[in-house]
């Protein structure tokens, strides 16, 4: 990502530069921890700016740590030329596949709200996986919650021959409804996210290469279960932290 990542003299002179909060480093002790926080690019990003650009740069540039603030992932995929989005919030990481020779060519990241983004060399983080357990068994149980959550809503209706998106049809929903959200205060002063006028489900079901059906379920099962709730003609989104889970957003 050439270019794109700046120095630690460009990030806010107040903000910590810590990385206590990203999960897979749980495990490691706080001295490892400032050692590590000592050897990253620091950021500060504000909202719409673009983080990554590979098609510009030509490399994502290192693995990337989303320390506050959430940032979204958009990657082309398959020969249809569709785009594939994943939300990543505070605690996460992305551009971790690079490290075990997947590149990670036609990646857009922009950052959805102002926030702090820490970068590592690759070579480091592979040397951190080899070298610390906790780090590697924990990216390891993402991945397979991940997988475990895919297995749990079925198989995506679209085939890899037909230039399939990442992730099911109900994790793309979940995370189309994330990006048509915006934050909103009810009228009991609770916070939520609102989405104003919710697209027809036909409409919905184009964008993500589904059903429908699909489309008409995973919803029903949104309100079901209180993370969302109907306010016609928009959706009210009760719990995000729960739906960026079900999205894998996290």
């Amino acid at each position: 990502m050439a270019g794109a990542v700046r120095s630690g003299q460009d990030a806010s002179a107040s903000a910590p530069h810590s990385l206590s909060s990203i999960r897979i480093f749980a495990g490691l002790a706080p001295r490892e921890l400032a050692l590590l926080a000592a050897e990253c690019d620091w950021r500060t990003v504000a909202k719409d700016e673009i983080v990554v650009n590979t098609a510009q740069s030509g490399e994502a540039g290192g693995v990337m740590f989303v320390v506050s603030g959430t940032v979204r992932l958009a990657r082309i995929s398959g020969l249809a030329g569709r785009v594939a989005y994943k939300d990543v919030g505070a605690g996460g990481q992305f551009g971790e596949m690079s490290v075990f020779g997947i590149a990670e060519s036609d990646l857009t990241v922009i950052a959805r709200e102002d926030g702090l983004v820490a970068t590592m060399k690759e070579d480091r983080f592979a040397e951190l996986l080899s070298r610390e357990e906790s780090v590697s068994r924990a990216l390891l149980c993402q991945y397979a919650r991940l997988l475990r959550g895919q297995e749990a809503m079925g198989p995506s209706s679209v085939s890899a021959g037909d230039g399939a998106v990442e992730g099911t049809g109900a994790q793309r929903l979940y995370i189309e409804l994330l990006a048509l959200a915006e934050p909103h205060v009810d009228k009991n002063g609770k916070d939520a996210l609102l989405i104003a006028r919710l697209p027809r489900h036909r409409i919905l079901a184009d964008r993500i290469s589904t059903t429908e059906e699909a489309v008409a379920r995973a919803i029903a099962e949104l309100v079901r279960s209180g993370i969302a709730e109907r306010d016609y003609p928009g959706l009210v989104i009760r719990d995000e932290a729960a739906l960026r889970g079900l999205a894998g957003a996290d």
